[in-house]
């Protein structure tokens, strides 16, 4: 009995690769947007996403005010995940410490992103990313 339930266990683990792969791919780009947001580049930061989003330009403007009057950390942490064919949905806890370069007074905020990856092209791009408003520089804690 033990031996079907391993092998019952096989057989599902390896039917569910192939959206294992999907879930690290879906990650690093998510990774990636918190990297670069880190790093000083805004430009890169929106590599990962489709210029479809909704609010594509207003992340962008976001990203750039951010990079321009902070040094910034990112962390985030995903809560809930849902992956089908060629769509990933996750739901992750961002925190991101902004330091005033001048005063090196840092405020810190967290905060509860939904994002939602697709296959474009062959490529994955995020296609939801909500609220935009939690990375608004000039946003008050």
């Amino acid at each position: 009995m033990a031996v079907i339930g391993h092998n019952l266990a096989l057989v599902l683990l390896l039917a569910s690769s192939g959206l294992a792969d999907q879930a690290s791919e879906a990650l690093e780009r998510l990774n990636y947007v918190a990297t670069a947001l880190s790093d000083n580049n805004p430009a890169d930061a929106m590599v990962p996403f489709d210029k479809s989003l909704p609010e594509y330009e207003k992340l962008r403007r976001y990203f750039a005010g951010l990079t321009d009057g902070f040094q910034l950390t990112n962390e985030a942490t995903v809560t809930d995940e849902e992956h089908s064919e060629g769509e990933t949905k996750l739901t992750l806890q961002w925190t991101m410490t902004l330091t005033d370069p001048a005063s090196q007074v840092s405020r810190q905020r967290t905060g509860e992103i939904h994002a939602r990856l697709a296959l474009r092209k062959g490529k994955w791009k995020i296609v939801g990313f909500s609220p935009a408003n939690f990375f608004n520089p000039q946003q008050k804690q």
